[in-house]
Formats: structure tokens, C-alpha cells, sequence
């Protein structure tokens, strides 16, 4: 296919912020997409920048371009990866056609083994992600970090949101699914009563600031990540349609973007929801700015480990319950101090058991005689 179709051309004449040399800055290493650079050779890239304007709901194209000169002011990397931005995908005559549209970059992208970070409106982005993957055929794990779960609690309703199809009206290409982050006050029980039925996982904003670095195991295992702006509150990140003054501060969702780009499995990564007629001093866009700066810092970090090929380089702890008919076998790298659970599959057409990652928390959950949750609902969907 030929991407230039799908693009209009990303718009930075030059940045906006001069607290770095220009030489110094991101814009000296991006490949931007314009008329006398137009795009080739795409599986030569590491990166690819997308954006989706939609006047439905409310993100033009001056927002995503202020937005790239926010982004490309900030620094370069040690060691920085080969980006593309590709621009903005071209609006279709209505919004299943941008879907589609985005959807079939997106499996260019990924079969060329491009990492998309997609800018844009959730409802669009997260359908049109998770259809690409659909076309792959891969089965997938997929995190949203957002205050709210927008499932419908009404199944006859026709307005159904992308997530409700993911989860079940669509969900063959899903394995797991995890929200973090949510805020009780915006979220029904129904919904995590159901989300739990179905061993899924839905993680409270005041455990996940509280316990930060048990995310990047959740995270190390995603294939697809979505980060909502109204994840983060309203002090400081204005920009978004129903702000709230609790949520995430802007250096934890930095951290907690740094490390999806950690992950060796993540292969997309989308950023909802951007208003910026509601943004001031245009902090939301210098807050996603740097989101996806930190998320390239962590993509430069990646550590590819496989805990039961490399035995020279991690140990293995066998844990027998007492009340449990299963032994839980797990990894602990030497190099990286990350922990692993093995977690074994009964079906005929499996092909191995399944790694899943957790923390050393989990480790000492067992070794006291209780069964890690990661653990058993993994095991619940590997064999049900």
C-alpha cells in the first residue's frame, strides 16, 4: 500500500520553544512527512507518529500540529530511534471509513514492525487499533489507562462504545484486558463485577498511586496500550471534555508511559481524547508531549528476556500450597530483577504454558500460602 494516500502532511515549519538548540532538539532526527519528503521505505523506521483530527469530537489539525512542535522541542536521546510522523490520517466521508482507513495502516505498520503512537479521539483510535490486530489474527492483551470504563450497561443500546465491542461483541481477538486507574465515583459496580467475571482486571487510582511499580509487569505483557487524557486530573492537564480534580499527576503518567515503552511485547500506543479548546497555556499539550517523549526514553531501554530459555541468567522458585493442587513455578532475572509466574495449560492444542509477569509482591503472596490473582485468572482463561 502506499501510506501517502492515507496522510495529509505533517505540519512543523520549526518549534516553539528555545530552551534547547535546534541542534539538540527532536525535530534535527524526525522524518516528517510533507510534500517535498514523502513517505518510503517505511520498515526502515522504529517509530511512526500518527494523528486523527476529528471535528466530531473536537481535535483538529492546528491542535495535533502545536502538539508536534511541543514534542519535537524536547530533547534528543542518547541514542535516538529512527521516528516517522507520518502526519494526519485523511478524514473518509464518515467516521467507519477513517476507521477502516486507520485500521489498515495500522497493519502495515505492525507487520513491518513499526511502533505506531497514535494521537486522537478514543472511540476512533481504540476500535481501529484493535481491528488491526484482528486482521493479524493475533490474540491480544490490551491495558487502558482512563478514570471511567466506558462499557454500556444497556446491551440494547445502538450507541455502543468501542470497548463494549471489544469485550464482547467482538472479543475473539482478546485475551486479557486491564483498566487502570479508575476513579469509584465514575464506574458502576456492574462493570467491575463484570470485568471480574469475565477475569479481566480493574485497578483503583489509589492503588496504583500507591503502588506505581506494579504496573510495569501489567505492562510488560500488553500488546496494546491506550492512555486517556482524563486519566490525569484537571490541574494538570486542562485539555479534556470532563476534567476531574483527582487522577494521575503528569510525573507519574510519565513514568507509567515509560514503562509501556520498556515493554518488549507492546506494539501500539494510543493517546485519547486531547480537547485542546478546553487546554490552557497549551499545558496538555506540553504534558502528551512529554508522555511520548518518556515513552521513547523507555523504548530505548527495552530488555528482551525470556526467564525459561536463559538459565544462566535467571533462578527459579518453586512454590507448593498447602490448599492448592498446583505448584507455582517462578523466574527472577539476575540482570534485571524482574519476576515471572509460570502458569500451565491443560488444553490438548495448547502449545506451552503461559509466561506472565509479576512482581516479587507476588512471589511472597504465595510463599505465604496465597494464590497471586495475576496467576489465577491467567489460568482461568488459559483453561476454560
Amino acid at each position: 500500500m502506499d501510506l501517502n494516500d492515507y496522510f495529509d502532511f505533517a505540519l512543523v515549519d520549526k518549534t516553539k520553544r528555545d530552551y534547547l538548540n535546534p541542534k539538540n532538539q527532536l525535530l534535527k532526527e524526525v522524518f516528517l512527512h510533507s510534500e517535498d519528503n514523502p513517505i518510503k521505505n517505511v520498515d526502515d523506521f522504529n517509530i511512526a507518529i500518527i494523528g486523527v483530527y476529528s471535528d466530531e469530537h473536537d481535535i483538529g489539525k492546528s491542535a495535533l500540529d502545536q502538539l508536534r512542535s511541543d514534542l519535537y522541542s524536547l530533547s534528543l536521546f542518547e541514542k535516538t530511534p529512527k521516528i516517522i510522523d507520518l502526519g494526519n490520517i485523511k478524514q473518509g466521508k464518515t467516521q467507519n471509513d477513517t476507521i477502516i482507513g486507520l485500521r489498515d495502516v495500522l497493519v502495515e505498520l505492525l507487520t513491518s514492525n513499526v511502533f505506531p503512537i497514535i494521537i486522537g479521539p478514543a472511540e476512533l483510535v481504540q476500535y481501529a487499533s484493535y481491528k488491526a490486530y484482528q486482521v493479524i489474527g493475533e490474540k491480544i492483551n490490551f491495558v487502558s489507562i482512563d478514570s471511567k470504563i466506558n462499557i454500556s450497561e444497556n446491551r440494547a443500546d445502538n450507541q455502543k462504545s468501542a470497548l463494549w465491542r471489544i469485550l464482547v461483541e467482538e472479543k475473539d481477538s482478546l485475551f486479557a484486558f486491564s483498566n487502570i486507574g479508575y476513579q469509584s465515583h465514575f464506574v458502576s459496580p456492574n462493570i467491575t463485577k463484570f470485568l471480574s467475571e469475565q477475569s479481566h482486571f480493574a485497578y483503583r487510582l489509589g492503588y496504583i498511586k500507591s503502588n506505581l511499580n506494579e504496573v510495569e509487569p501489567i505492562l510488560r505483557d500488553t500488546d496494546m496500550l491506550g492512555l486517556n487524557i482524563s486519566s490525569i486530573r484537571q490541574s494538570d492537564a486542562f485539555g479534556q471534555k470532563s476534567a476531574s480534580p483527582n487522577g494521575f499527576y503528569g510525573e507519574e503518567i510519565c513514568q507509567l508511559a515509560r514503562y509501556g515503552g520498556m515493554s518488549t511485547k507492546l506494539s501500539s500506543f494510543g493517546i485519547y481524547d486531547f480537547v485542546p479548546e478546553n487546554d490552557f497555556n497549551q499545558q496538555t499539550s506540553n504534558l502528551i508531549a512529554q508522555i511520548i517523549w518518556y515513552f521513547i526514553s523507555g523504548f530505548n531501554y527495552k530488555v528482551y528476556e525470556n526467564p525459561i530459555e536463559d538459565n544462566n541468567h535467571c533462578k527459579k522458585f518453586i512454590v507448593n500450597l498447602d490448599t492448592f493442587e498446583y505448584e507455582i513455578v517462578f523466574y527472577k532475572s539476575e540482570k534485571t530483577d524482574r519476576w515471572w509466574m509460570e502458569v500451565p495449560s491443560f488444553k490438548t492444542n495448547a502449545r506451552k504454558n503461559l509466561l506472565v509477569s509479576c512482581t516479587y509482591n507476588d512471589y511472597q503472596l504465595a510463599s505465604n500460602g496465597d494464590v497471586p490473582e495475576r496467576w489465577l485468572k491467567a489460568f482461568q482463561k488459559m483453561n476454560h
